[in-house]
């Protein structure tokens, strides 16, 4: 007896490993019937209004007028007491996530039994609000919309790329399962069932190419997860050795203490491995969808915190072209550890630290919230007192904008964000998180910033000239019909109308804090680039006529 229920025991066990077959998986796309039950039952609960809520708005009037007669139902109480509206953006965002982990993998609840004792109170609510608003019914009306908007998705993810998997990990799954919701932005996640993986997360209403590239940069990045995860979990006692990366960066980021992939070495790491290898597996084998647009995405990871992707991509190219025929990235592991002690250690992290997170509007604001203060300076140096008062309508305008600016659901508050004009700063003021309003003719302080990464000149007209001698790093992207393209030129001159400049430096005052210029070539393009201002993951921003270029750059010293 004792040896068949060790066999059946070791039966079950290989059962849920994943198949070791040199087969791609089958990928299955859908919105899942679960989550969009869940998403309405929830679109009920706050009538259709909600920061997580993404459905067209026909879409949404279609649900509350279907549903009408239900919205008294006890999943539609249950829900609004479950995930209350006063709830902190990023605890509701983790709540409706661990919600969706669940229902994904489970069977149509509307199949199920409202006496399953395996159901909790909300799901047996569920269940009951599915049979008797007949749910199914109105999926079923809707499948067009649903199949239409997950068209991009299957021409992005085909097997070709998941089969790479296979010659790093040395195994592959069965089914690749995504699952969707059409109307609630659901963070994403995925897990493994058996030889199934789950991802979940939400639909995409984007341009065509936009929508390719976020399906398939998503789903890589959650299948992805699948493989790293087990391994960092694996060898966590050597990783923790490497703590010091997560505590430099938690001690820089305020956003960190409420993000949960900053709360352990085990899940920091593997989502930087995972970044690492979604954009080297986009950059090699999608490189005719994605273009240059992973280059970007490492260096905007570096900007939110994730700063050791740059050179974990690196390491999956050095493994790949090592490795042996049958060797796979867990046998790399104990190299790449060693490597990563040698990039860093505790005494110098803060200097790896510096030389690759980029400064941004996203560190602005951050250190705005740390700090508790961000200041918004217009220029008074126009001999126009027109163009003063119109940069100051400019100041108010934004300050406005900043503090509905979305950033803030992600954090515990928001800092106190005030206007001034340049000429009423104290000493103490220019120590602070500014944001300049106004070139070099409009504000004086700009006009006295003499190492501007990209600064105004006249030459016959306005242009603007960068400057790249002061600086560590300084990569450059334009951005043309949905394509990101790496700049090889780095001192391009540019010119053209409506032109002009957002960017982000270091405090010359106090380079703990930063600095914010918002400049046009006139205070109408000043203007439209403040409209637009935002906890921007990158370092500038340039706008000339139907051109546009992004970049980070890393002061020298």
């Amino acid at each position: 007896m004792k040896t068949v229920s060790l066999i059946l025991c070791l039966l079950i066990f290989i059962a849920t490993l994943p198949i070791a077959l040199a087969e791609t998986p089958e990928i299955l796309i859908e919105v899942n019937p679960n989550l969009e039950l869940f998403a309405i039952v929830y679109i009920l609960a706050f009538n259709g209004s909600d920061p997580f809520i993404i459905a067209p708005q026909s879409y949404i009037s279609d649900v509350l007028a279907y549903f009408d007669s239900y919205r008294d139902h006890p999943a539609v109480y249950l829900m609004r007491e479950t995930i209350p509206k006063d709830l902190p953006h990023y605890i509701r965002d983790y709540s409706i996530n661990g919600f969706a982990a669940k229902l994904t993998s489970t069977p149509y609840l509307g199949n199920m039994s409202e006496n399953d004792p395996i159901l909790s109170e909300f799901y047996r609510a569920l269940v009951s609000f599915a049979k008797e608003s007949n749910f199914m019914e109105f999926y079923e009306a809707h499948r067009g919309e649903y199949e239409k908007v997950l068209e991009p998705a299957k021409r992005a993810l085909t097997s070709e790329l998941f089969q790479e998997f296979e010659e790093f990990f040395g195994y592959q799954y069965k089914t690749f399962h995504i699952a969707l919701s059409y109307s609630l932005r659901i963070h994403p996640g995925s897990r493994v069932i058996g030889e199934v993986v789950y991802y979940f997360g939400y639909v995409a209403f984007m341009p065509g190419q936009y929508a390719e590239i976020f399906y398939l940069s998503l789903a890589t990045h959650e299948y992805s997860h699948t493989f790293i995860n087990p391994l960092v979990s694996k060898y966590l006692a050597e990783f923790s050795e490497l703590e010091y990366y997560l505590q430099e960066v938690r001690g820089e980021i305020a956003y960190a203490t409420y993000d949960k992939h900053f709360d352990t070495n085990y899940v920091y790491l593997s989502e930087n491995l995972v970044e690492a290898l979604t954009n080297y597996l986009l950059l090699s084998f999608k490189h005719e969808l994605v273009h240059d647009l992973p280059k970007y995405f490492v260096l905007r990871d570096h900007t939110i915190g994730y700063y050791l992707v740059g050179d974990l991509m690196g390491e999956f190219k050095i493994f790949e072209s090592s490795k042996k025929t049958s060797e796979t990235f867990e046998d790399y592991i104990p190299r790449l550890i060693e490597h990563m002690k040698e990039w860093a250690t505790p005494e110098n992290v803060s200097d790896y630290f510096e030389k690759r997170v980029p400064p941004s509007g996203f560190r602005l604001f951050d250190r705005g919230y740390l700090e508790g203060k961000i200041i918004i300076v217009y220029g008074t140096k126009n001999p126009d007192p027109s163009g003063v008062e119109y940069d100051k309508e400019s100041a108010f305008m934004l300050k406005e904008l900043m503090e509905g600016d979305d950033i803030w659901r992600l954090y515990n508050g928001k800092p106190k964000i005030t206007v001034k004009a340049e000429n009423e700063l104290n000493e103490e003021d220019l120590k602070q998180n500014l944001v300049l309003i106004g070139g070099p003719t409009a504000n004086g302080i700009v006009q006295n910033l003499t190492t501007l990464p990209l600064k105004f000149v006249f030459n016959g007209s306005w242009i603007l000239e960068k400057n790249v001698t002061n600086f560590e790093t300084f990569t450059s992207f334009a951005i043309e019909k949905e394509v990101y393209t790496e700049l090889k030129e780095r001192n391009k001159i540019i010119h053209g109308y409506p032109l002009g400049v957002v960017e982000v430096i270091r405090n010359p005052w106090n380079e703990e804090n930063l600095l914010a210029i918002i400049a046009g070539v006139d205070r109408y393009s000043t203007r439209r680039l403040a409209k637009d201002f935002t906890a921007y993951p990158c370092s500038y921003g340039i706008e000339s006529g139907n051109y546009m270029e992004v970049g980070f750059y890393v002061p020298s010293g």
